[in-house]
């Protein structure tokens, strides 16, 4: 997003490269005083989180309240986060499917837990997210954030149960087999010797769901059609 073009404040915040709580305050008052009420907006404040590298806690915690209020109950449809919000959102955090900073990745996560029933494609694009983390090539913001271990630790625990919670059933970890195989994926590029005993009682939890071969994408996460959705086709 480094060709946005901002709107008095922000361009003013953009021209500083850093948000602070003062900044917030601004944007509450005279560029959002309703909230965020269409996908221009939610662009304005993604390209501001690209374009600020200095961010203060006030800037992390409206943006992703603000975008998570937006996505899950602010366009249609309203309560829910379907394919057409997933892949937006995905489309739009990341890039070559990499979680670009910190902020967006806390949204990801904000957003599956905020809403009733997430699509199977963005929890397996979050959990990716570790795998990624765990190439020899590693990268991306989980990557930036994620603990020094050549196991799964205690703090990707924490990860995975932040996507995974809503599928815990009777002692059973039920989840799509897109989900397992990222899981999988993960196991695989971990060092057993170093992971938390949690990791494979969790493993041992997994019941599959049966979806038939097709559910299983080897294509990209991340839709290639460019076109973003505008504010008369998803917003109210």
């Amino acid at each position: 997003m480094s060709g946005y073009r901002f709107s008095f404040p922000a361009c003013l915040i953009a021209g500083k490269c850093r948000i602070d709580a003062d900044d917030v305050l601004r944007l509450r008052r005279y560029t959002f005083p309703e909230g965020i009420g269409s996908f221009d907006d939610a662009l304005t404040l993604l390209a501001l989180n690209d374009h600020c590298p200095e961010h203060s806690p006030e800037w992390v915690a409206y943006f992703v309240e603000s975008l998570t209020m937006f996505l899950v109950h602010g366009c249609v449809p309203r309560g829910v986060v379907d394919e057409a919000k997933a892949g937006w959102l995905m489309r739009t955090i990341a890039d070559d499917c990499v979680v670009r900073s910190p902020a967006e990745l806390e949204l990801l996560l904000h957003v599956i837990e905020v809403a009733p029933e997430a699509p199977e494609s963005l929890s397996a694009f979050t959990l990716d997210q570790i795998r990624l983390a765990l190439q020899a090539d590693a990268r991306g913001a989980y990557h930036a954030i994620r603990p020094a271990s050549p196991g799964i630790a205690a703090h990707d625990l924490a990860y995975i149960w932040r996507v995974l919670r809503s599928a815990v059933e009777r002692g059973r970890l039920v989840l799509s087999p897109l989900e397992v195989v990222v899981l999988r994926e993960i196991d695989g590029l971990a060092s057993a010797s170093a992971h938390h005993p949690a990791w494979r009682e969790m493993i041992d939890a997994i019941v599959t769901l049966d979806r038939p071969r097709h559910a299983l994408r080897s294509a990209p996460w991340l839709v290639t059609n460019d076109v973003h959705p505008s504010s008369e086709e998803l917003a109210a």
